[in-house]
């Protein structure tokens, strides 16, 4: 339908309908389920001149940005109207996907809160972006209590769920995740694996030392150079051999990680096979290497 159209259209329900309010905002409901985002914006921006302080018409204005995708403008939006921050959180169960899917996404840049339990409802969202940002937002809030859900979403069957979920675990500061997480290492997924394995390194303290070592001793050969690393950070010499072993590894990347981690480590045992790496056929592998002997001597001096 054009423009005009839909203009003559909203016309007639000023002149039949006994309540406007009402009229235009079933009218933008029907169109937003048609399909027709921007005739429903039409509807709601009409009606809206004609009550501009209507609160339903309002977060009606919120609901039909969100559709649309326009974010920036739900959220300005979403200021005028009255207990704004509420529409948002209830567009959490709106029956369209997209809107779900924006209100997610909106609330995973600067949860509340007061949005604590509405996002652990919407976290079994059939729609897996809103499971995603409902991951986020659980970790931005920072809440011991959203590690249940988490751990759930760890095991999610999408991989950005999973991926989203690993790290927002990471940011409740829970050694018990590490094992988690460490079962994450092995994903089909790159962007899984590298979130669970940055989670773990950014969950490795003293009081996580346990943890870290029990995951140590878990996971396959393939998976022990990311625990290495993790362990690294607080100077644990269970992660020398991984490392030293990752120094052979035919991947400079990987070889230039080991060097960096056994320089983190800052123990003098690693000092062996960093020494072997000064003479490595990779410039950027030897610079590193060389760096690397570098912070464990200082931390001798020290």
């Amino acid at each position: 339908m054009t423009r005009f159209a839909t203009l003559i259209l909203i016309g007639l329900l000023a002149g039949c309908a006994k309540n406007p309010e009402r009229a235009a905002l079933d009218k933008a409901n029907t169109l937003l389920d048609q399909g027709r985002i921007q005739a429903a914006r039409d509807a709601v921006e009409y009606w809206l001149q004609q009550h501009p302080d209507s609160p339903a018409l309002l977060r009606m204005r919120v609901v039909v940005l969100l559709r649309e995708g326009e974010l920036d403008q739900a959220a300005t939006a979403m200021q005028l109207a009255p207990t704004g921050r509420s529409i948002l959180v209830e567009s959490l169960r709106h029956r369209d996907r997209v809107v779900r899917e924006n209100a997610a996404r909106l609330i995973s840049d600067q949860p509340a809160a007061s949005d604590f339990r509405a996002l652990v409802r919407a976290s079994d969202d059939s729609d897996f972006w809103v499971r995603g940002y409902c991951a986020r937002a659980l970790g931005r809030l920072r809440n011991p209590a959203a590690l249940k859900p988490l751990f759930q979403l760890l095991a999610d069957d999408n991989w950005f769920v999973r991926a989203e979920a690993a790290t927002a675990v990471s940011k409740l500061g829970n050694p018990r995740a590490i094992g988690w997480l460490a079962q994450l290492l092995p994903d089909t997924d790159g962007n899984v694996r590298y979130s669970a394995a940055r989670a773990i390194y950014d969950l490795a303290t003293d009081a996580a030392r346990p943890s870290l070592r029990r995951a140590l001793d878990m996971v396959a050969p393939a998976q022990k150079f990311d625990i290495a690393i993790a362990l690294a950070k607080i100077h644990d010499p269970a992660a020398l051999k991984p490392l030293g072993d990752a120094t052979e590894n035919k991947d400079p990347k990987v070889r230039g990680r080991a060097a960096q981690a056994l320089g983190e480590c800052g123990l003098p045992e690693g000092t062996n096979a960093l020494t072997l790496l000064l003479k490595d056929p990779d410039q950027l592998v030897r610079e590193q290497a060389q760096a690397a002997i570098g912070q464990i001597l200082a931390r001798e001096i020290k």
